[in-house]
């Protein structure tokens, strides 16, 4: 994984602690999560042989993991809050985050996020044919929520394969206002890596684990199949 521009290599980051050299432009952040569950339930995903029922178990897990390193560094107020014992002063996220998956599959594990994330709004993307039937269109459902240039994005697409749709995704973020966005996937290949450092140099990326394997056309290896396939059987 090379960065744009430069012959060098990205700059990985592992369990939260980035390996950063001097650079002019912004520097993408790819953040392979290290946590024993994660490694577990990638293990489990991977296996041609995990039931569609613990695909499922194991691809809440994940997701849970993933948003809640890419929510980290999410801000906070003070909050005042009548105790047990008096009045005090806690802590309340100061800012609102909005949950976005790439794939109808991906909105099935949404409700994960919403257990461990107070008050997120949840809404889909979604890649069309466009009129001429090649080039394809991102669109955004997200009624009634906030504007997006004072929330943290999390854009999820379970495997990044091209990532083509990833991008067409985060074209329409910007274009929508949205600056603040972390992409978050179960498994991202080195050729969509690719596309996506090309495209968006400061996009923050949070992933189990970076796929090098290609075919013959270089093109990305799926190696855990079919997605929405293998989630519902």
């Amino acid at each position: 994984m090379m960065e744009p521009g430069t012959g060098q290599p990205a700059p990985i980051s592992h369990n939260g602690s980035n390996l950063e050299k001097p650079h002019v432009a912004p520097v993408q952040t790819i953040t392979v999560i290290d946590h024993a569950i994660a490694r577990h339930a990638l293990t489990a995903l991977r296996n041609r042989h995990t039931t569609p029922e613990q695909f499922r178990v194991c691809s809440n897990q994940l997701i849970v993991l993933l948003a809640l390193e890419a929510t980290r560094t999410l801000p906070t107020r003070d909050r005042p809050v009548e105790t047990m014992s008096g009045p005090g002063v806690g802590q309340a996220l100061g800012k609102t985050v909005i949950f976005l998956s790439l794939t109808r599959h991906g909105l099935g594990l949404a409700h994960q996020v919403a257990d461990f994330i107070p008050n997120v709004v949840i809404g889909t993307i979604s890649v069309e044919p466009g009129d001429n039937g090649r080039n394809p269109e991102s669109r955004l459902h997200l009624p009634n929520a906030p504007a997006l240039d004072d929330v943290r994005v999390i854009l999820f697409d379970p495997i990044v394969s091209t990532g083509l749709s990833a991008s067409l995704a985060l074209d329409l973020l910007r274009r929508s206002g949205a600056s603040d966005i972390a992409l978050i996937s179960f498994l991202v290949s080195s050729v969509g890596l690719e596309r996506l450092q090309a495209a968006r140099p400061d996009l923050t990326v949070w992933t189990a684990a970076i796929d090098t394997e290609r075919d013959s056309k270089r093109c990305a290896i799926p190696s855990l199949g079919d997605f929405g396939e293998r989630l519902y059987g």
